[in-house]
């Protein structure tokens, strides 16, 4: 191979075309001929990386750097690529050794501050975030993360300005919109929020947004035609905002529900829906149809409009289990200590079981595990003197999660799906939750707008589950059924 700059000229433009096969042989002809070609064994790094073999790129890239560690890009990718592997400590070395070379990139610090986001270091993250900002005053990606931050610090206003600048340098931006939506809620501004929460289905490309060839509700009379509300979200979204069938029966509409399978049954209770079914299944004819999150937008609904008569989920009148509980249990609690690891708020919601342990050496108080899932097998870590009632084998589905809490005195959870049904259902409900929770839960106050029943144990400082349990155990000892 004569000319090397033309080969990797050639090689550039097969791999920016999509043709990677071409590019890759070109790379590899060079390295044959020379095996320390750095800009081959850098662009063989990009093209692994492009083609999703992580590790192999991680092999190319540091076989790069040992040529030649002052390539700010090659640190760079490095630790995009390390950060993909979970490997976040050293991501964050070459992502500040990529600074050390290069201090004006806003995209170097933008990344080292995703990596701190998601190691946890949530000031590291600010201070990054910042300072993109400051090299790359239109960067409208580092102000959002920057809001990301800022609010699960606490500082709601802060992370409000952020997102607003977002959205002003990239007007057509769903996820700023969207963390808006969600931070105004969480200030209790249900007017401006709402409508600002509508712009989460167009972070959705048109292929996974439902195909409905009826019209969407506009929130007007309905006058006998058939709607269907259809769930979007998650098992608890469903659970909360299924109250609002009943507004939308009183509208006049005849209303059907699409749901998961694992709820189908249950919400045939619900007043005002006359027929469910679960998402995956043929559906009758409707005229006109809306996702269950929109309807607080579509019916106008503020914090003190709130439709919160409970119950308006009902557990099953029989079932095939019974708890049992020993001749001198006062209280029966019911708990979940983990939720759904897919939701993007999981590590933040998630106690884990560890901070229970104190509550149950309470005397003449019954702890049964609401727990399903992976996270169900952790009971089997506690010590041999603890005996908590694990259900997992019988809950089978949310009707079996009901028939189980109508028996309970009392449950105790995160913010799962098992918080809404079990406020849904009427039972009295404590939540413990981060500092700075799921919007639903609004700021500084220990009750629920949407669950009477229900009582909420915060988080004073990032992270302090220790705190929260504290109280849950000084209150659990007073409580009185």
């Amino acid at each position: 191979m004569n000319n090397i700059s033309d080969s990797l000229a050639i090689a550039i433009l097969h791999q920016q075309a999509g043709r990677f096969f071409e590019a890759e042989q070109i790379y590899t002809q060079i390295l044959q001929e020379q095996p320390n070609q750095v800009d081959a064994l850098y662009l063989s790094g990009t093209l692994a990386h492009q083609l999703g073999d992580t590790e192999k790129a991680i092999a190319f890239y540091r076989q790069t750097l040992v040529i030649n560690p002052a390539l700010a890009s090659v640190h760079s990718n490095l630790g995009i690529a390390l950060k993909q592997q979970g490997l976040l400590t050293e991501a964050i070395q070459h992502y500040q050794e990529a600074i050390a070379l290069q201090p004006n990139s806003a995209q170097f610090h933008y990344n080292l501050g995703l990596a701190f986001q998601q190691l946890g270091n949530l000031e590291a993250a600010k201070d990054s975030y910042h300072q993109a900002t400051i090299l790359q005053p239109s960067y409208a990606l580092a102000y959002n993360n920057l809001g990301l931050v800022l609010l699960h610090l606490g500082e709601i206003e802060a992370a409000i300005s952020c997102y607003e600048t977002a959205i002003q340098l990239q007007p057509d931006f769903p996820e700023a919109h969207r963390n808006l939506a969600e931070a105004l809620l969480l200030t209790g501004d249900f007017d401006l929020g709402l409508a600002a929460y509508e712009w989460r289905w167009r972070m959705f490309p048109p292929e996974q947004l439902p195909n409905f060839a009826t019209p969407p509700w506009d929130g007007s009379p309905l006058d006998g035609k058939t709607i269907l509300l259809y769930a979007e979200q998650g098992l608890g979204d469903t659970f909360q905002f299924i109250r609002y069938a009943a507004l939308v029966s009183d509208r006049g509409g005849r209303v059907i529900l699409a749901c998961l399978p694992d709820q189908v049954e249950l919400l045939k209770t619900v007043p005002g829906v006359e027929q469910v079914f679960a998402l995956d299944e043929e559906l009758p004819q409707f005229h006109t149809q809306a996702p269950l999150m929109s309807l607080p937008y579509l019916l106008g609904t503020t914090i003190e409009t709130i439709p919160a008569k409970i119950p308006y989920i009902f557990a099953p009148p029989s079932h095939n289990f019974q708890l049992a509980a020993s001749p001198e249990t006062k209280l029966k609690v019911g708990i979940v200590w983990a939720g759904n690891p897919g939701n993007r708020n999981d590590s933040k919601r998630t106690s884990g079981l560890q901070p229970f342990l104190p509550l149950f050496k309470i005397p003449a108080v019954e702890f049964y595990s609401l727990q399903v899932g992976k996270s169900s097998q952790d009971l089997a870590q506690l010590p041999a003197d603890i005996k908590i009632q694990d259900l997992s084998s019988y809950l089978h589905n949310f009707n079996d999660t009901a028939a189980a809490i109508a028996q309970l005195d009392l449950v105790l959870t995160i913010d799962t799906s098992v918080a809404h049904l079990a406020g849904a259902l009427g039972k009295p409900t404590w939540v413990v939750l981060p500092f700075i929770p799921d919007w639903r839960w609004l700021l500084h106050r220990d009750d629920s707008p949407w669950y009477p029943t229900m009582r909420l144990f915060r988080q004073e400082s990032v992270g302090d589950w220790s705190g929260v349990f504290a109280k849950v155990g000084q209150k659990i000892m007073k409580y009185e059924v």
